[in-house]
């Protein structure tokens, strides 16, 4: 062996030593590497397999159907408030230009102008509140502004005034389309009792039935038309819905109508069940009238939110929030990139790491064997270089491996956020970590001539920041907040593997450079202190 380093001793290298390292470690190095290679295949095809998957977007699409379900059931009522709310000023306005022009009513030949007249008069009556309307829910809105439209539209609907909506109920079979809504007001007229029905319970019930049918036509045109889907599908894109998840969903206008009819039969209902007890409230003298109003008001927003309440909004809010978290959750990059790579991918190569930085110095210079090595000329310098280059050699190699395993493995597995992109960026972030951590060992392999304190402080300290990661773990953002332990954050900031940012890799973001250049400063500073200390200490040769 003597003759061999001498042979080669020139410079800081030395092949014969490097393959004297190789020797006493390679079969360490291949086994760890293999065992690496092994897990991180089985970690990848299986959480990719599409198991965990499908449970989290099973849960997503749970969330957002509700949450889309409740918006609609929201407009469906405002639909229908607004559309009984228009037919209502259309037949108080209609009523009050008959009652002005009872003459012209009652002549045969001018009966039908005045007819006319007093409908155009009512129609414009309805556009002109429903804008008041849209001013009071909101002073920002215009005229020509998308919301103030919208409410228009909601409160003239029903009335379709000249048959404006025309294309509208276009969607419908001809045996569900409505009445006109002139037709029973000529035949009241004719028969000579229309204000008695314009004010009787008969056309409040109409105008019910009406804006019941109306709202969910109105709905199902307006949220099945192409504009509103693209706003719905960008709103929600966020949580990963396409036009082609959005229309799996099934909202088609068949479904969103049943959806609209029903919340407006459900409110229609409960809100009369209210209204029939505050009644009996107020005939028994438990409310006063002028409380009446403000009491039925309260009703009615009670009602709406009884019916509109999504899943999230029904549950308390910790609960709520978490079960958002967990749907919007990646648990293919929590699984392969927060616990493989960061943790449980990391415990070999350091266990490989401690004992290799150990064998290279400290463990020769306790054996005696260093002073076989450095009785030839090959210089201290050359020594703590080569072994040097061994450590980070070997551990370079292992995550060069590794990173061809991970992308044979990605081939096979579908529908993830993780590309081949950031799967070599995090090899490279696990391989940086590693070097950080070996430049610690070889310092303590340097620093000291007996191999027990060289573990004691290289090993120790590596497996520490290990353990510290893990706790650490269960107290950072990547776990969601229903089981996440806030005190254990703390051990994220003792342990320079929190360095290693997987969250900056995934989330596509440059923060995690800053920190590699910190692992990697780490990594040449223990390396340099390592070799400084070895070329100036006493050995015990």
């Amino acid at each position: 062996m003597k003759n061999e380093i001498k042979k080669h001793n020139d410079g800081l290298f030395s092949k014969a030593l490097f393959k004297q390292s190789c020797k006493a470690n390679g079969t360490m190095w291949a086994i760890v590497t293999v065992a690496v290679c092994f897990m991180l295949a089985c970690v990848m095809l299986i959480s990719g397999s599409g198991a965990i998957g499908e449970i989290k977007n099973s849960m997503q699409d749970s969330i957002i159907t509700e949450e889309i379900d409740s918006q609609l059931q929201t407009r469906s009522i405002n639909y229908y408030r607004y559309g009984e709310e228009g037919m209502r000023k259309f037949d108080e306005t209609f009523l009050k230009n008959v009652a002005e022009n009872q003459a012209a009513f009652a002549n045969p030949s001018t009966a039908e102008s005045a007819f006319t007249a007093a409908y155009a008069a009512a129609a414009q009556s309805v556009q002109a509140h429903a804008q008041k309307k849209a001013l009071e829910i909101n002073e920002a809105y215009t005229a020509e502004s998308a919301e103030s439209k919208e409410i228009v539209a909601a409160m003239t609907f029903p009335i379709n005034p000249n048959g404006i909506f025309n294309a509208m109920y276009a969607n419908e079979a001809e045996s569900d389309k409505p009445e006109d809504y002139a037709a029973p007001l000529l035949t009241h007229a004719a028969a000579g009792d229309l204000t008695a029905y314009l004010t009787g319970d008969e056309r409040a019930a109409y105008r019910s039935d009406r804006a019941e049918y109306c709202a969910a036509v109105f709905l199902a045109f307006n949220m099945t038309q192409e504009d509103n889907v693209e706003k719905i599908v960008n709103a929600l894109s966020s949580f990963g819905v396409t036009k082609e998840k959005y229309d799996s969903f099934n909202y088609t206008y068949a479904t969103i109508k049943r959806l609209g009819y029903t919340t407006a039969i459900d409110y229609r209902g409960q809100l009369a069940y209210e209204k029939e007890q505050l009644d009996k409230r107020l005939t028994a003298g438990e409310i006063a009238a002028d409380e009446y109003e403000a009491l039925f008001l309260q009703k009615m927003q009670e009602v709406t939110g009884d019916i509109t309440e999504s899943l999230l909004a029904s549950l308390p809010q910790e609960v709520a929030d978490a079960l958002k978290e967990i749907g919007e959750m990646d648990l293919y990059t929590l699984i392969v990139g927060s616990i493989f790579y960061k943790l449980a991918g990391l415990l070999l190569p350091i266990i490989f790491t401690i004992m290799a930085a150990n064998n290279l110095i400290a463990g020769q210079v306790d054996s005696g064997s260093m002073a076989y090595v450095l009785s030839t000329s090959t210089k201290r310098k050359t020594v703590a270089f080569t072994q040097g280059v061994f450590l980070t050699g070997s551990l370079l190699s292992m995550f060069i491996l590794t990173s061809i395993t991970g992308c044979v493995c990605l081939c096979f597995v579908e529908n993830v956020s993780l590309t081949y992109g950031k799967l070599l960026l995090l090899n490279l972030g696990a391989f940086l970590v590693l070097f950080a951590l070996s430049g610690l060992c070889f310092f303590a392999s340097c620093f000291f001539d007996r191999s027990k304190r060289s573990m004691a402080l290289g090993g120790g300290l590596s497996i520490y920041a290990l353990v510290a990661a893990m706790l650490g773990l269960f107290g950072s953002d990547v776990i969601p907040s229903v089981i996440r332990l806030e005190s254990l954050n703390g051990f994220n900031y003792t342990t320079i593997i929190t360095l290693f940012d997987v969250i900056s890799i995934m989330d596509g973001t440059s923060a995690f450079l800053w920190k590699f250049a910190v692992l990697a400063v780490l990594g040449v500073g223990g390396y340099i202190a390592g070799a400084i200390r070895f070329n100036k200490k006493d050995l015990p040769l």
